[in-house]
């Protein structure tokens, strides 16, 4: 449009590498998608041939999703449930524990953190039978007391 150079330093949405939509953009923060040979890594070193995800809707993740799709299934690693929420992720961990999902990848950020990791804290006693690999800053602390599991985010 106006042919502008655009010089980011903290954007890391994979749709900015489209050189066709944004040939004049910039950046010196890599993109999201850069995680996903390094999750893939995980799985295979673990042995982990299935896992879910769970991701807050927006550009970011979703790209960076679809990236990583298409690396397991490279890798021969199945993606078993994909559930996505836009503020309220009640309904999509609901799925995951019916589903039996036990290794999730989750992509969204800090404040739906809290509402996934609560939900998902709060339906049950814990037990610490399933991985989350999340991606983003998530400055947290998670201790268990009595019957429950407190996620404190340090601000």
């Amino acid at each position: 449009m106006w042919n502008l150079i655009v010089l980011s330093y903290g954007s890391s949405s994979p749709a900015l590498s489209n050189r066709q939509r944004f040939p004049t953009f910039f950046r010196t923060h890599p993109s999201a998608t850069l995680h996903n040979p390094t999750r893939v890594q995980l799985f295979q070193k673990w042995k982990w041939t299935r896992i879910a995800t769970i991701q807050q809707t927006t550009e970011v993740f979703t790209s960076t999703l679809d990236d990583l799709e298409q690396r397991v299934k490279e890798a021969g690693i199945e993606i078993s449930v994909r559930q996505s929420f836009l503020t309220d992720p009640a309904v999509a961990v609901k799925n995951l524990k019916r589903q039996d999902a036990r290794i999730i990848v989750g992509l969204f950020y800090e404040t739906e953190a809290r509402k996934v990791f609560c939900e998902k804290s709060s339906k049950e006693k814990p037990r610490w039978k399933y991985v989350f690999l999340v991606q983003g800053r998530h400055p947290s602390q998670i201790k268990e007391t009595h019957n429950t599991v407190a996620v404190r985010f340090q601000d």
